[in-house]
């Protein structure tokens, strides 16, 4: 039988307070292939999105997950990838007003559903495992509650109820990174973009 204490114990109570100073969210491995015609001696030489063509994510696993947001994500996080490289976007707000950004002609105002796939990709990487190396059933973890210091130093906390202002900062303020990019093979006709998400 439960003591009393553990019956007194409100049923919200939970661990899983998470602080986003410095988190790392997911870290995705997108290989590309240099598109024919285009012969790259180094990253750095890479210049326009053309000189690669998207093949596939490192992790098989990822690459599904990306498909329950939608099933072209993977394609619009491998063209966020390639912007980062570029030095052309560094945060979620930048893809979406980029003029660069991947173009759906039957999605009529691409604005609209790109903001609402991003914000179902945030919420996957909040409180579900969209950015996990096992395969994920879709399933979220409501319980969860992210931290940070505000402008005045003082702590914020942001449960499932304030998920909008959450988004909000997170949409501006998560920082991408593909500074780990490399070659990897020797004729240097694939590249292998690491695309990580960090606060």
């Amino acid at each position: 039988m439960p003591s009393a204490s553990t019956l007194l114990q409100p049923a919200f109570i939970t661990n899983d307070f998470i602080n986003l100073k410095s988190l790392k969210f997911t870290e995705y491995e997108i290989i590309f292939r240099v598109n024919v015609g285009y012969i790259i001696k180094s990253i750095n030489n890479i210049s326009v999105k053309e000189q690669l063509l998207f093949q596939r994510f490192n992790n098989k696993n990822q690459q599904l997950n990306l498909m329950l947001i939608d099933s072209v994500f993977p394609i619009i996080l491998a063209d966020m990838a390639l912007l980062v490289l570029l030095g052309k976007i560094k945060n979620l707000n930048d893809y979406l007003n980029s003029n660069e950004r991947i173009v759906f002609p039957q999605v009529i105002n691409d604005k609209i559903y790109f903001e609402r796939k991003i914000m179902d990709f945030i919420n996957g990487l909040l409180y579900g495992e969209v950015g996990g190396k096992v395969v994920w059933n879709g399933e979220t973890d409501n319980r969860k509650i992210f931290c940070m210091k505000n402008n005045n130093g003082e702590l914020e906390f942001f449960s499932i109820y304030d998920r909008k202002k959450l988004f909000e900062i997170l949409i501006s303020k998560m920082i991408f990174d593909s500074s780990d990019s490399q070659f990897i093979n020797d004729n240097r006709r694939e590249v292998k973009v690491c695309l990580k998400f960090k606060f």
